[in-house]
């Protein structure tokens, strides 16, 4: 439903002449544990000056947002199980149910199903208009570690869930699926990768191996590429083989044969950790908003959360050389730190060159920085900066801990041309 009221927030800096034209979409909903229980959800548009020309009010937590060629908006309410298309100022166009999440329930009327247990996370399009979509899948493994944390860990048989991705058209149909359990290594553990985040999710006693949680198609040779939460990389695949063309992150507890595919870096290269929202810049350099979490892999120290930060940065890879550069960051250096331990975006403005910088979950409890959203309250902080790494804009959105307010978080940001 349509309704002004707005989520709640506070404008810090707002420098109109220096922002990008057009307008930035974005979700908030309940943040932390408050995302199992709360039964609201926002998507916003924001524009130049600061106003909100889209509030779209609903009463199901909202999740990701894509702006398509035609000028409408693409969203998506993953605990639903519904993905609609719909104008800018919030009128429905058309939707897609997932078919999982519709089982002992009649769906939606004139809502084209799509046939699999579940979506998740982002939603993206290809060029054509087809989906590009996040599903999951459990396999059971042999002499699996018992534990991320303990290098003295039993092997034994586990359950492991692994992300499949989907392109599917309008009509529903799944015109290609790439399995990540076949693509990449199941054995190989980073911090996180023995969690229990699918077990609530319908996987019963199962491992969160990899965590996709953004993925975009590479028209220039066909390409996908994904961010894998619990396995701190970026990786990209051949569409039509998925034959994986290279890894980006840090080379820690890979083997053979994937080992040969990693990135050699080139220069002061610092990786990312636990990131989400990997794309393509206009100069074909990768963008992504590297959460920050641990800075290691198994089993090197983790760094500690009171001191752990989140940034925007952007890697130039060459794929003849195999070796990855880092252009451009911001977050790391002094007055710039915060810690968003989950969720989170960074998008690459057309006209200005500015990033727009989502730190959708910034988590504190007692007001020290933590990594465990679902104990501790939950507030989101929107930037927007110039490639000089001056703020341009800056927005809290923030239920207020102190008053008893609603943890709040915000998945990413899309902009939307004029």
């Amino acid at each position: 439903m349509q309704s002004n009221s707005l989520p709640p927030h506070r404008i810090d800096t707002c420098i109109p002449e220096r922002r990008e034209p057009g307008m930035m979409v974005f979700n908030v909903r309940p943040g932390g544990a408050a995302e199992h229980t709360g039964n609201i959800g926002w998507f916003l548009g924001l524009d130049r000056d600061g106003g909100f020309p889209l509030n779209l009010r609903l009463d199901t937590p909202t999740q990701d947002v894509r702006a398509l060629a035609n000028g409408n908006l693409l969203y998506s309410l993953t605990g639903a199980g519904i993905i609609k298309e719909v104008t800018r100022t919030g009128e429905a166009v058309r939707q897609w149910h997932v078919a999982g999440k519709w089982k002992d329930k009649a769906p939606p009327d004139g809502s084209t199903r799509i046939d699999v247990p579940l979506t998740h996370h982002t939603i993206n399009i290809f060029p054509g208009g087809n989906l590009l979509l996040l599903s999951a899948e459990m396999r059971r493994y042999d002499d699996w570690p018992a534990s991320d944390d303990d290098p003295k860990a039993p092997l034994g048989p586990a359950n492991v869930v692994g992300d499949v991705i989907l392109e599917v058209a309008t009509d529903g149909r799944i015109a290609r699926r790439w399995a990540l359990l076949d693509i990449l290594d199941p054995y190989r553990l980073c911090y996180g990768s023995c969690s229990g985040y699918w077990r609530a999710r319908g996987f019963e006693d199962s491992n969160d191996w990899c965590h996709a949680n953004a993925v975009t198609y590479d028209a220039s040779d066909d390409s996908v590429i994904v961010s894998l939460r619990t396995q701190d990389c970026m990786v990209k695949f051949a569409a039509e083989t998925g034959e994986l063309k290279w890894i980006l992150g840090d080379h820690g507890n890979w083997r053979a044969p994937w080992s040969d595919k990693l990135l050699t870096p080139v220069g002061d290269v610092a990786w990312q950790y636990h990131q989400h929202d990997c794309s393509l810049t206009p100069a074909g350099t990768i963008l992504c908003f590297d959460n920050g979490n641990f800075r290691a892999t198994p089993f090197r120290d983790k760094m500690p959360d009171a001191l752990s930060y989140s940034r925007g940065v952007e890697f130039a890879v060459d794929e003849d050389a195999m070796t990855v550069r880092q252009v451009w960051s911001y977050g790391e250096s002094d007055g710039e730190r915060l810690f968003a331990c989950y969720q989170g975006g960074a998008f690459r403005l057309p006209k200005t060159g500015n990033t727009f910088l989502t730190y959708g979950g910034v988590c504190t409890k007692d007001g020290v920085p933590t990594g465990n959203n679902q104990d501790g309250f939950v507030r989101s902080r929107l930037l927007e900066v110039t490639p000089d790494r001056d703020i341009v804009f800056d927005m809290w959105i923030d239920g207020g801990e102190a008053g008893g307010g609603t943890p709040l978080s915000s998945f990413r940001a899309e902009h939307v041309p004029e």
